[in-house]
């Protein structure tokens, strides 16, 4: 709603008076009147917003808008408050249009006037405001047309008086505030007479507020001013307010110009408008009473009350300049009432005053000696320093509102008018400003008082007249003092207001107090040091600015005197040095400088006794504790040692003996007095420093010696004893300077070795380390700053004579690398360190070596001890790294390019005939050969290895470094000489070009750090790749392992990146043995990272070396790196997963290499591992049998991870080769039975997975299923049984592929290993039967049948016969002969199993094979057969008879007498049979039986055959069948009896007792019913004898029940009284034997 009355608002307002339509305005009027009126809220946005379009609709129409307003201003309508501001919203919008309307606004508002609620009373105040405003604006507009009336002045009274009676005294605060602003519009338009009626009890209202906050004051204020104006300046009358009246007002008015005056109130603005009405109030008095004021204002100031001086100061400098015709009779007053407050130790009244003596300077005030004493009380103010305000804080003085800071910008910019603006003070600021610059209460003011003497030197052009100034006055310093002041305080080019600029401009100017000569000196140098200065952010990146600032003042000075030339000058200008001594406090850095100007001056007077005067001033007044003051000191020493070298050392060693003699008592002190202790180190520290500094400017020709004495003589050891790090820092210093001094010396011609360097090093790196003893602690900060100077010491150190031995690197190697390793905060120290160290490492380089192998010796030792940082997973560290290698480089090329010394000079330098004598002396006559290395010494392939990961930083420095690293070590490989003989073959045209697009690139990082890392990275491994020799990239190949496992991954993934460039573009160059190196490189680099894309992308540069270069060799190092894993870890439980079944998975999925890699798996596994006791060779091919098991082991995984993980191009490569691969898995399974069979399962059961995962990739779930049920059996029948089982899923589901599998099968019977033909005969015997659609191999395959029956395997003689009698029976007639043949030789085989397969396996051929095949053998297999029917085995017993059955088929013709004699010899054996133990013996004898019965052309047998009983499993059946059978031969064949009696005799010591029975019975049978006499009497006693002994002796039932029955049977017989004779005869013998 609000939104939608301010968008009509502000359309009203923007419509031109034609456009207006006054009804449709009547009608948004009604609409807004109806909006506010509908709520009681008072005043929310909406009704606000609404209020707005009734304003606006006014500004067209203001009687519309009265008269819609006019309707809602009753007294009971709860509109009232809302309409009323309305009006006044409207009076303030349009004033003029507003005014007339008063009277009626009035005449309707004054009657409800006093009913109103203190809630809406200010509304109707402000309203009231509002109004009056309008009315006086209406005035000043239209002057002539007054509408203040008789009425509406009448009306104005009586709001008035209601106001002021009632309405401001009300204890509501919010009311009397906005009653009393409206009174204060109100004042100006009531009658002058009410006025003054109103005026005690209207003046005391508004005072009344100003105990209130900011706000009310600037109100009451206001109003205030309002009264004033009205009382004071009315053009009628006199004033109605005395100035005593007006005393109370303006003492309320003072305090609160204090609180009002600063601008750090939060309320500025605010406070800022009270101000200004404040002084209008002021200055309204000021018009009526100026001399009351005037002294009104002063004796405030007198009385120092802060608030009330403070707003009095202000008061006299806001009116002066208005008011100073009035008051130029009072200056006297106004400047001793000053003077009196020049003591003010208030900041604000110090403020205050200081901007009204700027203001009385300008309007002429001072004059004379008064206006010096102004100047002198705002230099004081400009001194005022940081230091200063902490003092006064601590001090409790009460510093206002105002801060020292702001107290100080105030008087510097107030001096600086008084000099530059008002040309009356020139006069007493020349040359009084001169007298400021010396004391030390003035040193912060001195800034500013430079740039106001060089404002007042501009503008006067009379040098001459200033120098007569300055002389007839004697309170004015001379030439030496200001000089000698000036000089020391441009220490600092960074002070504030630019105080070091200004003090070199006022030197130029005050150039005429100096002697003549020195002025074109100073117009010439002068500019050069402002110009150091000149750009202060451009100073602050130098972190040595001071002290090369420093030098330069010190330079100054020197050749300043030099130019004067007046030793009286000199001399005088000393005594100036020494006297200021006083002005600076030892903590300052100023009284260092001090030091050293003096010492400079010392150097250029000759007088001996002067200088041992000052230096002994000098030591007199060092405070050698601090530091700084330390420093200066000695360097001030240092400066005399110069020209008084011998004076020096003389105040040195006294200075040394004194602390000599109490150096016991120091040692002691430690346990006693830590102070003394501390005392003592800081007086080594600075003998330290001053020896140090003696050495470093003393004259080269005589320093030799008295570095020997110093060093020699273990005289600077007695300054090693200190523990304060300060002290420390001092000592090494010292040290450095020593080996400075030697190296100047040298470039002076004055060379000579320091003696006892190596021990000094020790004492560096001793002083450096972390001391924690007694208390001496070393801090961080401190310790880093000891280090930085330490390694600055060793580098100077170093690159003096004589040379470093390897000992000492190494330990200065060991003792100093780690600082790489450093936090990297604080920058602005840790960072200079390590700067230091590379300086070092640099130094180390450049002095070391003889010839160039040493000197590639050095840079290969440093650049490998640099490497664990390069590596490092820090930052900063590898950024630091890489600085320093490229930094050591660089001093490195230097070696190796002309026009450089060993020190890295370029041209001619001063170290050149040194170099050439020490160094080169040896190898004058050489060529350039025998002094620079080799490119070979560089091992570059090593160290490109290295920085190459570091292109691919994730930090923008280190990859651009990195690269500058690659280029200066190809740049300094390509301008090394190439050995006589060498194998270099790189063409050099392309390897400058290559070189120059690596500098391209470098180019490109220096310029656009946003461009593509990964761009550059590729330029840059292309660029080395060219670059590289062979036996170089070998090297990089054979060093990637660290740089693929890089802890930062982009570094990896670019090391890796760039293994396959090198191997795609220069694989063809690798050699064997190269190859292999690099593939067992990049295998431990794929086992050792973690991340599985890292490791994924290693093996991708595994396959991309195996495309690109041979193969073969690669996946040999694959399984042997497996084949280890598999015999030394747990593969199942890395963490991370296996790597070399990722690498599996790479080759598997990999189009090129995934059918060579399965051949190879393949190759692998028909390798022949040799176990013990397996070998048909010689006995000595079992040597590497383990190895060659584990990566046969290895192979089967790799086989696992093929099947699995190949995807389509792994599945597709095993469909191509399933032939290899499924016979490789049956023959393996057979060697893994093998091992299985000896308590090793593990292989079996990984080569079980395999095979199923091959079931798997390719769809054979039903070999699958097999594999599941009966893979992991171990026995021998049934593993070949299951292989037999695949060997048919597989004939089944894929006879296209078993041609191909049974040639190979055929020609793995000739495998050495025994489990592996028996695993290729079990297959092989299973194919043939499907063997019918390729007759050309049958042929072979029968053949190698044939040929492995007589192999060594029972089970493969076994398997091979099976596999005979398999073949489809097509073929089976055409190899019958063979088959038979094979078969006869086999039953006599010495293995029972053979055995048995024989005669199985003949049953099948007997049924089918042609008589011509047989009948040769005929004989033969009767009688085999005949000695297998008593084999123990049943099978064997049932075969034996069922085949002999068979036989009968062939026993006809010629061959019927010959079987029928076979017949007869086997019958009895048969009969005997017919009731086995086991059933299939019993059938087999049967049918037998039934087989031959034809042959022996016995009638009655054929019926016997066929009955019932004959093939009844009962006892009794069979023995009437076996009465019967006895009657038939007693009938038919009685001369075969005998022989079938005495065959049955010796069945009856058989191993069954079955059969043992079966003999008693049927021999019974044929002894009882045989009437032969011959037999009987032959066999009677015999039988009846063996029947007695088996009944009493055998312990089987059925023997005895057998033997019981044979008797009756005898004893039934018609012979039975024989048989009963024979029996008591045997009895009686039985009973004589049992009684003997």
């Amino acid at each position: 709603m609000a939104g939608i009355f301010q968008v009509m608002a502000y359309g009203v307002r923007a419509l031109d008076r034609k456009e207006i339509d006054p009804a449709f305005m009547t009608k948004l009027a009604k609409i807004a009147t109806s909006e506010i009126i509908s709520s009681k809220e008072l005043y929310s946005d909406w009704q606000r917003a609404a209020a707005g379009l009734l304003v606006s609709i006014g500004s067209h129409l203001p009687d519309l808008m009265i008269e819609e307003i006019f309707l809602h201003l009753s007294g009971s309508n709860s509109a009232l408050p809302a309409m009323v501001q309305i009006l006044a919203d409207f009076s303030s919008a349009d004033a003029l249009q507003f005014t007339p309307l008063l009277k009626g606004v009035l005449s309707r508002i004054l009657p409800v006037l006093g009913n109103v609620r203190d809630a809406h009373r200010p509304i109707f105040a402000n309203a009231f405001k509002c109004w009056c405003q309008a009315a006086w604006q209406y005035t000043m507009d239209f002057p002539s047309h007054s509408p203040l009336d008789d009425d509406v002045m009448s009306f104005l009274n009586s709001a008035f008086e209601l106001l002021l009676r009632v309405w401001a005294t009300s204890r509501d605060l919010k009311v009397r505030t906005s009653s009393v602003e409206a009174l204060g519009q109100m004042v100006g338009l009531i009658t002058r007479s009410q006025l003054k009626a109103a005026l005690p009890r209207l003046v005391p209202t508004i005072l009344e507020l100003y105990k209130k906050d900011q706000n009310i004051a600037l109100l009451a204020t206001c109003s205030l001013h309002n009264l004033l104006n009205a009382s004071l300046l009315a053009e009628t009358g006199p004033p109605l307010l005395d100035f005593e009246d007006l005393t109370v007002i303006l003492s309320t008015l003072l305090p609160v110009i204090c609180n009002n005056d600063s601008k750090e109130h939060s309320g500025f603005p605010m406070g800022l408008k009270t101000y200004n009405e404040v002084q209008r109030c002021f200055l309204t008095v000021g018009l009526v009473y100026p001399d009351d004021l005037f002294m009104f204002l002063l004796n405030k100031c007198r009385l120092k009350e802060e608030p009330l001086t403070f707003g009095a100061l202000c008061v006299l400098k806001h009116l002066l300049p208005r008011s100073s015709e009035v008051w130029h009779s009072k200056r006297p007053l106004l400047v001793d009432a000053v003077k009196f407050l020049l003591d003010e130790p208030n900041l604000g009244v110090r403020k205050a005053l200081s901007e009204l003596i700027v203001v009385m300077a300008s309007h002429c005030y001072f004059v004379g000696p008064p206006g010096e004493l102004f100047v002198e009380y705002l230099v004081r103010q400009c001194a005022i320093t940081d230091r200063d305000k902490n003092d006064l804080e601590s001090s409790k003085v009460n510093t206002g509102v105002v801060s020292p800071t702001e107290l100080r910008a105030v008087c510097e910019k107030g001096l600086l008018l008084l000099t530059i603006t008002i040309p009356e003070m020139e006069h007493i600021l020349w040359p009084f400003l001169l007298q400021t610059i010396i004391p030390r209460a003035y040193t912060g003011a001195v800034a500013t008082v430079c740039r106001c003497i060089s404002e007042l030197c501009r503008h006067r052009s009379h040098s001459n007249s200033m120098l007569n100034e300055c002389k007839a006055r004697a309170d004015i310093p001379n030439p030496q003092e200001l000089f000698a002041r000036l000089l020391v305080l441009l220490h600092d080019p960074l002070a504030r207001e630019q105080l070091a600029t200004h003090i070199l401009t006022v030197l130029c100017y005050l150039a005429p107090l100096f002697p003549k000569n020195i002025n074109l000196f100073w117009q010439e140098e002068i500019p050069k040091m402002k110009a150091y200065i000149g750009d202060t952010e451009d100073l602050k990146q130098d972190p040595s600015y001071q002290e090369t600032w420093d030098d330069m003042i010190i330079n100054f000075l020197a050749e300043s005197l030099d130019v004067i030339q007046d030793s009286d000058w000199v001399i005088s200008l000393g005594n100036a040095f020494t006297k200021q001594y006083e002005l600076y406090t030892p903590y300052e850095e100023h009284s260092a400088i001090l030091h050293r100007c003096l010492g400079m001056l010392l150097q250029k007077v000759d007088d001996r006794n002067y200088v041992r005067d000052k230096i002994d001033w000098m030591y007199k007044h060092a405070n050698i504790a601090i530091p700084t003051n330390r420093l200066g000191f000695a360097k001030a020493m240092g400066l005399v040692a110069a020209s008084h070298l011998d004076t020096v050392l003389e105040k040195l060693k006294a200075i040394l003996d004194n602390v000599g003699k109490s150096f016991f008592e120091r040692l002691l002190s430690f346990f006693s007095d830590r102070h003394r202790a501390e005392e003592s180190d800081d007086i080594h520290a600075a003998l330290a420093l001053m020896y140090g500094y003696a050495a470093r400017y003393a004259p080269s020709a005589v320093i030799e010696a008295r570095i020997d004495a110093l060093v020699g003589t273990n005289m600077l050891s007695r300054l090693l004893h200190v523990r304060h790090p300060t002290a420390k820092q001092a000592v090494i210093t010292a040290i450095n300077l020593l080996g400075c001094a030697v190296i100047n010396a040298a470039d002076n011609g004055a060379s000579f070795p320091l003696k006892r360097r190596d021990q000094l090093l020790d004492y560096i790196l001793t002083l450096m380390g972390r001391d924690d003893i007694d208390g001496f602690a070393d801090s961080s900060l401190e310790l880093l700053h000891t280090q930085a100077l330490a390694l600055t010491a060793c580098t100077t150190l170093v690159s003096v004579e004589p040379k470093l031995t390897i000992e000492t690197r190494n330990h200065v190697l060991k003792a100093t690398l780690g600082f790489f390793a450093l936090p990297n905060d604080p920058l602005d120290v840790v960072n200079p360190l390590i700067d230091n160290l590379i300086t070092l490492l640099c130094a180390i380089l450049l002095t070391s070596g003889e010839d160039g192998r040493s000197r590639v010796e050095q840079l290969l030792h440093i650049l490998r001890q640099v490497d664990q940082f390069i590596s490092s997973p820090v930052e900063y560290q590898r950024r630091r790294g890489c600085l320093a290698v490229y930094k050591i480089l660089l001093k490195f090329r230097m070696l190796c390019a002309n026009g450089y010394c060993a020190l890295g000079c370029h041209g001619s330098c001063t170290h050149s005939k040194q170099i050439d004598r020490t160094t080169h002396g040896n190898f004058a006559n050489l060529p350039s050969a025998y002094v620079l290395p080799s490119r070979e010494a560089l091992c570059l392939g090593e160290r490109v290895i290295m920085y190459l990961p570091r292109c691919a930083d994730t930090n923008s420095e280190v990859r651009k470094i990195s690269a500058q690293i690659l280029d200066q070590l190809f740049s300094i490989s390509l301008s090394l000489p190439r050995p006589v003989g060498s194998s270099f073959s790189v063409d050099i045209e392309l390897s400058y070009g290559a070189l120059s697009s690596l500098e391209d690139v470098i180019a490109i990082l220096r310029s656009d750090a946003s461009i593509d890392p990964s761009e550059v990275f590729n330029r840059v491994v292309s660029s080395i790749c060219i670059l590289f020799t062979k036996d170089e990239l070998v090297a990089t190949l054979h060093g990637c392992t660290a740089a693929i496992c890089d802890r930062i991954k982009q570094s990896a993934e670019g090391a890796i990146q760039a293994v396959i460039e090198f191997v795609t573009k220069r694989g063809n160059e690798l050699s064997e043995t190269d190859v292999s190196r690099t593939t067992q490189s990049l295998l431990s680099a794929a086992i050792l990272v973690t991340e599985k894309h890292l490791r994924l992308e290693t093996l991708g540069a595994i396959t991309s070396l195996a495309e690109n270069t041979s193969s073969k060799i690669i996946f040999n190092e694959v399984l042997a790196t497996a084949g280890r894993d598999i015999e030394t870890k747990d593969i199942s439980r890395l963490r991370g997963g296996w790597p070399m079944q990722d690498a599996f998975y790479a080759f598997a999925q990999h189009s090129v290499l995934s059918f060579l890699f399965l051949e190879h798996l393949i190759y692998t596994l028909n390798q022949n591992p040799v176990h013990k006791g397996d070998s048909k060779g010689d006995k000595a091919s079992h040597s590497a049998d383990g190895q060659i098991e584990d990566i046969q082991l290895a192979a089967i995984f790799a086989l696992t991870a093929f099947f699995r993980g190949g995807g389509k191009i792994g599945k597709k490569a095993v469909e191509q080769s399933y032939a290899s691969v499924l016979t490789a898995l049956t023959l393996q399974l057979g060697s893994f039975h093998g091992e299985a069979s000896s308590g090793q399962h593990e292989a079996l059961r990984a080569l079980i997975t395999a095979f199923q995962t091959f079931c798997e990739c390719v769809g054979d779930l039903e070999m699958g299923k097999i594999l599941a049920r009966d893979g992991e059996i171990n026995e021998k029948e049934k593993w070949v049984n299951v292989i037999g089982d695949i060997a048919g899923c597989i004939a089944i589901k894929r006879p296209k592929e078993v041609e191909t599998i049974c040639l190979i099968l055929t020609k793995s019977l000739n495998q050495r290993q025994r489990f592996q033909r028996e695993a290729a005969a079990a297959a092989l015997s299973e194919f043939v039967r499907y063997s019918g659609g390729f007759s050309s191999l049958l042929e072979e395959m029968v053949e190698a049948l044939c040929r492995h029956v007589s192999d060594e395997s029972s089970t493969v003689r076994c398997l091979c016969l099976r596999g005979l009698v398999q073949m489809p029976s097509i073929y089976i007639c055409r190899y019958t002969t063979q088959v038979v043949g094979v078969i006869v030789a086999l039953l006599d085989d010495s293995d029972e199993s053979v055995q048995l397969t024989a005669v199985s396996c003949l049953l099948l051929v007997l049924e089918s094979s042609p008589r011509d095949a047989v009948e040769p053998v005929f004989l033969n297999l009767s009688i085999h057969l005949r000695n297998l029917q008593t084999c123990m085995n049943v099978k064997m017993r049932a075969n034996a008879f069922a085949a002999f059955g068979a036989l009968s088929n062939y026993g006809v013709g010629a061959q019927r007498e010959a079987f029928l004699e076979q017949i007869h010899s086997a019958l009895p054996r048969i009969v005997l049979h017919l009731y086995d133990d086991d059933p299939s013996v019993r059938q087999a004898c049967r049918n037998a039986l039934q087989r031959i019965a034809p042959l022996m052309e016995m009638e009655g047998l054929i019926t016997l055959f066929n009955a019932p009983c004959f093939n009844s499993d009962h006892r009794h059946d069979y023995e009437n069948m076996v009465r019967d059978l006895t009657r038939q031969f007693a009938q038919n064949l009685p001369s075969r009896v005998d022989t079938y009696l005495a065959s049955t005799l010796q069945a009856f010591d058989a191993p069954w007792p079955i059969i043992q029975a079966n003999a008693i019975y049927f021999s019974s049978c044929i002894l009882s019913l045989s009437d032969d006499q011959h037999i009987l009497s032959l066999y009677f006693t015999q039988v009846f004898g063996r029947l007695v002994d088996k009944m009493s002796c055998s312990a089987d039932e059925v023997v005895r029940a057998s033997c019981s029955l044979a008797l009756s049977l005898l004893l039934k017989s018609t012979h039975s009284l024989q048989w009963r004779a024979a029996r008591l005869d045997r009895v009686d013998s039985i009973q004589r034997g049992h009684d003997s």
